[in-house]
C-alpha cells in the first residue's frame, strides 16, 4: 500500500485528506506514534518537507497527537475550523436527499466532537436536521443510535416518494380523464338539447355564465353535478339515458 504525499501549501481540505488516509494506513500496519510520525514526515514533500524540519528541531520524542496539532495549526488554520464548526452547527437535510444529508454530516461531525459526544446525542443531533415531513416519522420513535435514526430515515423518506408519486400519477389519470370528457364529440350535442330545452322552457328568461362550466344556461350546471343532459338524473349520460332512446323510438 502506498502512502499518500502531502506537499504542504494553505490547502485545509487537502491536509485533512492526507491526514485521514495517513490514519487509515495505521489502521492496517499498527505502529506506536514514533514510528506513525515517522512515516507521516517520510510522506512530507516541499514546502511540508521544510515545515517538518524546522519543526522536529524544537519537538523530540512527538506524539501522533501532539504531530496533528502543529500540522493543523500549519495546514488548517483555526478560522477555516471555526466556520467547518459552524457548518456543522447549522447543518439541515433541506433539498439534499437522506444519503447527501448524512455524507454532509459524516463529513462534518468531526470539527464539533463536543456536540455528539455519546450515540444519543449524535442520533438527536441528525434527526433534528431531518426534513420536517420525514422527521415526523422518525422522532416518533426515538431510536437511540445513530445507525438506528438514519434507517428509519430512508425507509421513511423511500415511502413519502412512493406517497407522492402515486398521488402525482393519480392527479394525472383525473386530468387526463377530465380532459377526456371534455374532448367528447356527445359533449356538444348535449348541451344544444339541454340549452334547446331550456329556451323552451324558461323563454324570457336570463341565462347567465355558469361558474362550472363557464357557458351560458339556466338553473344548476349540469356538467358539474354529473347529471344527464337529457333528463337531470345522475348515473348517466345522454347518450345511455332511456328517456332520450325512448322519445328518439317514438318519433321513429
Amino acid at each position: 500500500m502506498k502512502p499518500p504525499k502531502f506537499h504542504g501549501g494553505i490547502e485545509p481540505m487537502k491536509a485533512e485528506a492526507w491526514v485521514l488516509e495517513m490514519e487509515k494506513l495505521f489502521e492496517v500496519f499498527p505502529s506506536i506514534d514514533a514510528q506513525k510520525v515517522s512515516l507521516a514526515a517520510f510522506t512530507l514533500e516541499d514546502d511540508a518537507r521544510r515545515w517538518w524540519m524546522m519543526i522536529r528541531e524544537g519537538n523530540p520524542d512527538l506524539t501522533w497527537a501532539r504531530f496533528l496539532e502543529l500540522f493543523y495549526d500549519k495546514h488548517f488554520s483555526l478560522s477555516v475550523r471555526d466556520r467547518k464548526t459552524t457548518e456543522f452547527q447549522m447543518l439541515i437535510q433541506g433539498s439534499k436527499t437522506v444519503a447527501e444529508y448524512d455524507c454532509a454530516f459524516t463529513e462534518l461531525v468531526r470539527y464539533a466532537p463536543y456536540m455528539v459526544d455519546n450515540e444519543y446525542r449524535k442520533a438527536r443531533k441528525f434527526e433534528s436536521g431531518l426534513r420536517g415531513p420525514i422527521q415526523d416519522q422518525v422522532n416518533l420513535l426515538n431510536m437511540p443510535t445513530y445507525a438506528g435514526v438514519l434507517d428509519k430515515a430512508i425507509l421513511a423518506e423511500t415511502n413519502l416518494n412512493r406517497s407522492q408519486s402515486s398521488g402525482k400519477n393519480q392527479k394525472k389519470r383525473q386530468t387526463y380523464d377530465n380532459c377526456e370528457e371534455e374532448a367528447d364529440p356527445t359533449d356538444a350535442e348535449e348541451e344544444t338539447k339541454v340549452d334547446s330545452s331550456n329556451s323552451a322552457n324558461r323563454e324570457g328568461g336570463t341565462r347567465l355564465t355558469c361558474a362550472s362550466c363557464g357557458k351560458l344556461h339556466f338553473g344548476v350546471c349540469l356538467r358539474a353535478t354529473g347529471a344527464c343532459f337529457g333528463c337531470g338524473e345522475i348515473g348517466h349520460r345522454i347518450k345511455d339515458c332511456p328517456k332520450v332512446k325512448a322519445r328518439d323510438d317514438k318519433k321513429r
